[in-house]
């Protein structure tokens, strides 16, 4: 817990914590890595289940870099809104699994793509597509959740 109070007390997490502008500032950022790489997953993950059918999956590989720049956008710009209320983050159930569902949303979503460049379109890649969508609309509902938990 003293680590956690020692985060919260840095100037990051006060001026974050007691800035409006800020958080707020923080907050969009985080809403626009978000709609960077969930844009570039749904689309993808919505092919795989059969969605989209017009589109190859492998022609969405191009839009990766845009993935990865929305995950680290989000990456800074959550950070730095968990360092503000580290202390109370920590403990939330809905951010335990909001984080959950992130990590296992990343890691369906590489089996899916290397899946479906060694099997084509199978069960299996479906499958993955599925959970991956799953995992990363639950990361959404979950992570709106942390204002009300």
């Amino acid at each position: 817990m003293d680590f956690l109070l020692w985060i919260e007390e840095t100037s990051l997490g006060v001026h974050v914590r007691e800035d409006a502008w800020t958080f707020a500032i923080m907050l969009c950022m985080h809403s626009v890595g978000m709609a960077a790489s969930l844009g570039v997953v749904m689309i993808t993950t919505l092919r795989s289940i059969s969605w989209l059918k017009g589109i190859p999956v492998l022609a969405h590989a191009g839009l990766f870099p845009a993935a990865w720049t929305g995950f680290f956008i989000n990456l800074i710009s959550g950070l730095a809104l968990y360092v503000s209320h580290a202390t109370e983050y920590s403990f939330q159930v809905v951010f335990i699994m909001k984080l959950s569902l992130l990590a296992i949303g990343g890691i369906t979503m590489k089996l899916m793509m290397n899946n479906y460049r060694l099997q084509g379109d199978d069960g299996k890649s479906r499958m993955l597509g599925a959970i991956t969508l799953m995992c990363w609309v639950g990361a959404i509902i979950t992570g709106r959740l942390m204002a009300y938990a």
